[in-house]
């Protein structure tokens, strides 16, 4: 009596231990999927500028400014006459702004902010498509570099390193990109990584 009490005991353990382990396992192979819908994948035909193709670690190393940021909400855009008139080659551009909150400079950083913290990213609305849509509350690890001339003051993305933050996990922005966020990993793992190679500048 005593025995089948043990192995009855034992079978329900191993029940509970094989459904709970399924269900952990799902949640974990489902994750890299629900992410990328929450986060699209911005893919190279719809990137409007021609680059040399760098690698994270170069785009990294050169980088003026990593951070994690956090944008608090977006500020009306405005437009701004480029080219010379003179010779009749000037146009309107317009931007779009958003309100971001530094939460954390990743390695030396230049990135001057308000005093409540919060800073001005910018970027041409007729590239929009070439950017990652921002939202309110989102959070993302990114270069950045001050912007100069009529945006001085704001910070404009300097290349593809960008990589949305949700929670613990990081997530690329970019199709090709190859840093250990390439498909989904730990954000300290990426933090850490991002530190070992501008700590070699």
């Amino acid at each position: 009596m005593k025995k089948n009490k043990i192995i009855f005991i034992t079978g329900i353990t191993c029940a509970f231990l094989i459904i709970f382990g399924g269900i952990i396992y799902n949640q974990y192979t489902k994750q890299p999927v629900d992410l990328r819908e929450k986060y699209p994948l911005i893919l190279e035909r719809d990137y409007a500028f021609h680059e040399a193709g760098f690698s994270f670690e170069t785009r990294i190393s050169m980088a003026p400014n990593v951070a994690e940021i956090q944008i608090v909400k977006r500020l009306k855009d405005y437009t701004v006459t480029v080219g010379d008139a003179a010779y009749g080659t000037s146009k309107k551009v317009t931007f779009c702004q958003y309100q971001a909150k530094l939460v954390s400079a990743i390695g030396d950083s230049g990135i001057v902010t308000d005093s409540d913290g919060t800073f001005t990213l910018i970027f041409a609305k007729d590239f929009s498509q070439s950017y990652p849509a921002l939202e309110k509350g989102m959070q993302a690890i990114c270069s950045i570099e001050a912007a100069a001339g009529v945006h001085e003051g704001k910070y404009i993305f300097v290349d593809r390193s960008f990589y949305f933050v949700d929670g613990q996990t990081a997530l690329a922005a970019y199709e090709g990109d190859d840093s250990p966020a390439s498909r989904m990993c730990a954000k300290e793992d990426l933090v850490a990584k991002i530190k070992e190679i501008r700590e070699k500048r």
